[in-house]
């Protein structure tokens, strides 16, 4: 259903379905509790990530994940790079971000995600070297409404891989906001209030764990609002893996 979805009508939103351990659970959320502010992010507002890049050998019978080395900084911690080219008008250079732990890299749920949503790509199976992965662990908090919280790009835009799925994590009770638009590809790099009614495809919000939706960047743009508080006081958060898929070449 997903891969018929991102065939037709370029996304698709469900529910993840994989068995998986309490324990994998755990880890997958001691990770995001852990993740260190983003520094790319505007100044007030609460962004948190971590990333890592990883490559399936896609000609096998069954699919492998191999994580990508990383690199460290002057302060010996891991990090990892990601480049949106073109396609994120916010930052046009590569971004080095704090790089998933060894331990939630062999998490065999995360492992099961990533190979889930291989397996709903489509023309990526008979590339004949292998296909970059990109593994985005955010969260976006908000504590006051006059500072809401919001990811990059804030726009409706396209991320420049072919598929990207998004799949839930936690998202909190005291939580406004955080809605996922899909629109068509004349919405890309468009603010949410400059966007026309026909030119939005669908809407949704993601509530439980493991709800997720994908995208095949060349048919739809897509955009998440800002997410605030129901009620004063406290605190919303909302946590995503984001995973995309590239295809890699030869470069001489």
């Amino acid at each position: 259903m997903t891969k018929n979805n991102l065939k037709s009508v370029g996304f698709s939103h469900y529910q993840l379905d994989l068995e998986y351990s309490e324990k994998d659970k755990n880890n997958l959320l001691n990770e995001f509790s852990k993740l260190e502010p983003d520094t790319y992010a505007p100044a007030k507002v609460s962004r948190f990530r971590r990333y890592g890049n990883a490559i399936i050998i896609p000609w096998l019978k069954e699919p492998e994940l191999h994580w990508l080395p990383t690199i460290k900084d002057d302060n010996g911690n891991n990090l990892s790079g990601y480049d949106q080219g073109s396609n994120n008008p916010e930052h046009k250079n590569m971004r080095y971000f704090r790089a998933l732990s060894d331990g939630v890299k062999n998490n065999a749920l995360l492992e099961n995600i990533i190979l889930d949503d291989f397996k709903n790509t489509f023309g990526l199976s008979d590339h004949y070297l292998p296909i970059y992965v990109g593994i985005h662990f955010v969260k976006v908090k908000c504590s006051d409404n006059k500072l809401p919280g919001f990811s990059s790009p804030d726009c409706f835009h396209q991320d420049g891989e072919p598929f990207t799925f998004a799949h839930l994590i936690n998202r909190s009770e005291n939580i406004d906001g955080g809605i996922n638009y899909i629109g068509k590809v004349s919405a890309r790099n468009k603010k949410i209030e400059e966007v026309s009614n026909d030119e939005i495809i669908s809407q949704f919000t993601l509530e439980n764990f493991l709800e997720s939706f994908a995208v095949c960047d060349e048919l739809v743009s897509h955009y998440i609002s800002h997410i605030t508080l129901k009620e004063d006081g406290g605190e919303s958060e909302r946590s995503m893996i984001l995973i995309d898929f590239s295809m890699t070449k030869q470069d001489i």
